[in-house]
């Protein structure tokens, strides 16, 4: 069964988390989004690209119950997935707006962090980079877009706290940019990726303003 859910809202590609009950990431599910996402770079969206998950939860990421078990070659066939999964996102070449129904933990709130936008429902969900409280190491390309998209003393307190925000409070701390209700939450992100992917040069001034990050993305590609 995928574990990716793809829909199209007119010109809009809607990508979805698809594992409940709450959409932790594990090792097919990592290499589903990768293969996904490289289809849609392959052929960008003229309306952009939605990404969301299902069951009121973006993601609670990586999945602690199945990942420990993997052998030495699954996990680094996972975290490669990851990593190219997080690298085709964040470089897409047309408008991404991440849109949270719910708890962004970990994994999932990097994934939230790889778009161009990220609106929330407002609500009491928890939004953390908890990796400081598991065995398991920040792979090196989520590290770079968590180090691109924070400011420092926001990144130092989340990064080694691992304690949760709220999504009113992530709204002013520039972490998302608009709250919306549940009910009003899609139609606004396919609205607003729609918006943004249509300016001529969007693709173009997205490139510049990544354009360090981005190579430093590649190296660790490369490396």
């Amino acid at each position: 069964m995928a574990l990716i859910r793809r829909e199209q809202a007119g010109a809009t590609v809607v990508l979805s988390f698809s594992r409940p009950p709450v959409n932790a990431f594990n090792a097919q599910l990592v290499q589903e989004l990768a293969a996904m996402l490289q289809d849609v770079a392959a052929d960008p969206p003229a309306g952009g690209l939605v990404l969301s998950g299902d069951g009121g939860v973006f993601s609670a990421g990586i999945d602690l119950k199945e990942a420990p078990g993997y052998s030495e070659r699954q996990a680094a066939r996972a975290t490669a997935d990851i990593n190219r999964a997080l690298r085709t996102l964040y470089a897409l070449p047309t408008a991404t707006v991440a849109a949270v129904d719910g708890h962004a933990i970990g994994g999932g709130f990097v994934m939230m962090l790889a778009c161009d936008a990220r609106i929330a429902a407002d609500g009491p969900a928890k939004l953390a980079l908890t990796q400081v409280r598991t065995s398991i190491a920040y792979p090196e390309v989520p590290l770079e877009i968590v180090a691109a998209e924070l400011d420092p003393g926001l990144r130092r307190q989340l990064m080694l706290s691992g304690e949760a925000i709220a999504p009113a409070v992530a709204l002013e701390r520039g972490v998302i940019d608009e709250l919306h209700t549940r009910e009003e939450l899609i139609a606004r992100a396919v609205q607003l990726a729609r918006s943004r992917a249509a300016a001529p040069s969007y693709a173009a001034v997205k490139v510049q303003l990544r354009r360090a990050t981005l190579a430093r993305l590649d190296a660790i590609a490369a490396g």
